[in-house]
């Protein structure tokens, strides 16, 4: 057995690290961490650090799966909040919000097509 004492980081591919750092900071308040190299920058939201990567095309599997490549829980309150936040800012609901097991989830996507959900459970 390997063992790690915790995950150091998670990458997301992105064609357009401005662009990209921008989405997540204003919407999550992910704090940029890193923006000396010219192909990726690492954004924080304690204890997550993500390193977003400028690549030229974005092609995720996961997203035609609908499985999102980060997923938050919060308390109902704020998800209700957060919907009407994600609608204001006019960013593309995939699915949702519709109910899962004792909660709600709803699904959207970042600038490049990724997936993130944000859900709730009573």
């Amino acid at each position: 057995m390997i063992i790690v004492e915790g995950i150091h980081h998670i990458n997301i591919a992105v064609t357009n690290l401005a662009t990209s750092s921008k989405f997540y900071s204003d919407l999550f308040d992910f704090e940029i961490t890193d923006n000396s190299h010219s192909n990726y920058v690492s954004i924080s939201l304690e204890p997550i650090t993500v390193n977003l990567v400028q690549t030229e095309k974005v092609d995720n599997q996961l997203s035609s799966l609908s499985k999102p490549t980060l997923s938050f829980e919060m308390d109902v309150d704020d998800f209700t909040d957060a919907i009407s936040e994600i609608e204001e800012k006019e960013i593309k609901i995939i699915k949702g919000p519709e109910s899962i097991e004792n909660g709600e989830s709803l699904l959207f996507a970042d600038p490049d097509n990724n997936l993130i959900e944000i859900f709730y459970k009573s």
